[in-house]
C-alpha cells in the first residue's frame, strides 16, 4: 500500500532536531525507492547528459543501491559519534562534580589554614623554646613535659593541614586540568556529529534528487528488478542448506506474526501496511504516530530498555535471550524507520537491534560497524533466532534473525520495520551477543 505523502509526513517528525526541512523531504521520496511509485515532480530534471532514460533497469538499481549504502554508512558513523558523545558528556559531567566537591574540600582546608596561621600570629603554638625551658628549670617537670607533648602534637595538626592544603590544590589543579580536557573533547565530538549530521543530509538529498529524476514506469521496473534480484538470492541461499531443512520448509509459510510481550507500549496508533517493493516486506504491523525523539532507556513494550552497566565477561547468550529479543523485535514492525532513532515510536537499522538486545538483558555496541567488531561472530549454519545479521562490507546495515530464513530490520529512510527475506541484502557475516571485544 503507497502511503499518501501527507501521511508518510507525519512519520518524519524530527527526531531530537535532526530531521529537518531537506531531509524529511529527502526521506519522503526516498520511500519511493525500490518501492511503488509516488509522483516524480517535486525537482528540477536532471542535465541532458545524464537522463535516467538513458540508462539500464539494472544499472538505475545499482546507482539506487549505492547511494542508500551510503548514507546506510554516513547515519552509522552518525551514530558511533553520538554514543561517543554521550559518554563524553557522562565523562565531563562526572569530572565536574569532582571538581566541585575538591573546591568545596579545598576552601575548607584553607580555612583551617587560616586559623592556623592566626593562632602562630597571636603566638598561641610557639611556645617549644619556653617550655623546652620550663621543662629544665620547674621544680614539676612532670607537668612541663605533659605541656611539651600537647605542644608536640599540635604541630603535627598543623603539619597536617599544611599537607592537606597543598595536596588539594594539586588535586582540585588535576582535575580542572582533565575537566577543561573532557569539555574540549566534548565540544570536539559535538561538531563532527554536527558534520555527519550534515553528510547524512546531502546523501538522503542526492536519493531525493535522483528519484525525483525517474518516471514512474522506471521506478515500477527498478522496484521489480530488485524483488527479482532479492528472490534470486533467497532461493540460492535456502537451496545451499546452510540455514537447515526448516528454514526452506518455511519459505511459503506465513511469517510469524508479533507475540505478546508484557508491560505496556508507549506508541499508540495503528500504521498502514507497509510497502512490497524489493521482495522484502510482508504488510503491516503494529503502527506508531508520528516519530518522536530517541530516549534513554525506559521500560516498556515500544519503549528504550533500562540496560545494567556491562559487567566484566559475559557468556554467549542463550537461545531463550535471543527469543526475547525477537519477541521484542516483531512487536515494532510498523514502526517509521528514522535514521538516528532508537525508539520508542521510531528506529534506524542498529537502532532496532540494540534496543531488541537491551530488552533481552544484554547491552550491545550501537552500531552496526560495532557490532560486528565486538560481537562474538558465528557461522551462518549456526544462525537461530535473535542473532544479529551484518550486511554489506563496510558493516552498514543490521537485521534480527527471526527463523525461516526471515529477518527483522528497520531497512531505509520511508519504510517502516518489518519482516524480510535473509538475503535482501548481501550477508556480510552473523553476530551472538556474548563479551564484547574491545
Amino acid at each position: 500500500m503507497v502511503v499518501g505523502p501527507r501521511s508518510r509526513s507525519r512519520r518524519c517528525e524530527p527526531v531530537s532536531g535532526r530531521i529537518v526541512g531537506s531531509v524529511c523531504a529527502a526521506a519522503i521520496t526516498a520511500a519511493a525507492a525500490l518501492v511503488p511509485p509516488v509522483p516524480a515532480a517535486t525537482a528540477a530534471p536532471a542535465q541532458p547528459s545524464a537522463r535516467p532514460a538513458d540508462r539500464s533497469v539494472a544499472g538505475l538499481l545499482t546507482q539506487l543501491k549505492t547511494l542508500y549504502r551510503k548514507a546506510e554508512e554516513a547515519t552509522e558513523a552518525y551514530n558511533a559519534t553520538e554514543e561517543k558523545l554521550r559518554r563524553q558528556r557522562a565523562k565531563t559531567r562526572d569530572l565536574t562534580d569532582d571538581l566541585a566537591r575538591s573546591r568545596t574540600d579545598l576552601a575548607a582546608s584553607r580555612e583551617d589554614a587560616g586559623r592556623l596561621a592566626r593562632q602562630q600570629y597571636q603566638g598561641h603554638t610557639q611556645l617549644s623554646t619556653y617550655t623546652f625551658l620550663l621543662t629544665l628549670l620547674t621544680p614539676h617537670p612532670e607537668k612541663a613535659a605533659d605541656q611539651a607533648r600537647e605542644l608536640d602534637r599540635a604541630a603535627v595538626r598543623e603539619a597536617a593541614v599544611v599537607e592537606r592544603l597543598t595536596k588539594g590544590e594539586r588535586h582540585a589543579d588535576a582535575l580542572a586540568t582533565r575537566a577543561r580536557a573532557a569539555l574540549d573533547k566534548q565540544l570536539s565530538l559535538s561538531a563532527k556529529k554536527k558534520k555527519q549530521r550534515d553528510k547524512v543530509k546531502k546523501r538522503l538529498t542526492k536519493i531525493e534528487k535522483m528519484l525525483a529524476s525517474l518516471t514512474a514506469r522506471q521506478i515500477s521496473q527498478v522496484a521489480e528488478k530488485e524483488r527479482e534480484e532479492t528472490d534470486k538470492a533467497q532461493r540460492k541461499l535456502l537451496a545451499s542448506g546452510v540455514l537447515g531443512g526448516s528454514a526452506r520448509r518455511a519459505q511459503s509459510a506465513a511469517p510469524p506474526p508479533p507475540l505478546p510481550d508484557p508491560g505496556p507500549a508507549q506508541g499508540t496508533g495503528t500504521g498502514a501496511g507497509a510497502d512490497t517493493g524489493g521482495g522484502q516486506d510482508t504488510g503491516g504491523g503494529q503502527g506508531s504516530g508520528a516519530a518522536q525523539a530517541p530516549s534513554r532507556p525506559a521500560g516498556g513494550t515500544g519503549g528504550t530498555a533500562t540496560v545494567p552497566k556491562t559487567p566484566g565477561r559475559l557468556p554467549m547468550a542463550s537461545a531463550a535471550a535471543g527469543q526475547r529479543a525477537l519477541r521484542w523485535a516483531l512487536n515494532q514492525i510498523g514502526k517509521p524507520y528514522v535514521w538516528g532513532a532508537e525508539g520508542p515510536n521510531a528506529f534506524d537499522c542498529s537502532g532496532l537491534t540494540s534496543q531488541a538486545w537491551a530488552h533481552a538483558g544484554r547491552v550491545i555496541p550501537r552500531t552496526s560497524q560495532e557490532q560486528w567488531r565486538r560481537l562474538p561472530r558465528i557461522s551462518l549454519s549456526q544462525i537461530r533466532p535473535g542473532d544479529l545479521v551484518i550486511y554489506n562490507k563496510g558493516a552498514s546495515h543490521v537485521a534480527i534473525y527471526a527463523g525461516g530464513g526471515q529477518v527483522v530490520q528497520a531497512p531505509r529512510p520511508g519504510t517502516t520495520v518489518r519482516l524480510s527475506p535473509l538475503a535482501s541484502n548481501p550477508v556480510q557475516g552473523v553476530v551472538r551477543p556474548g563479551s564484547a571485544r574491545r
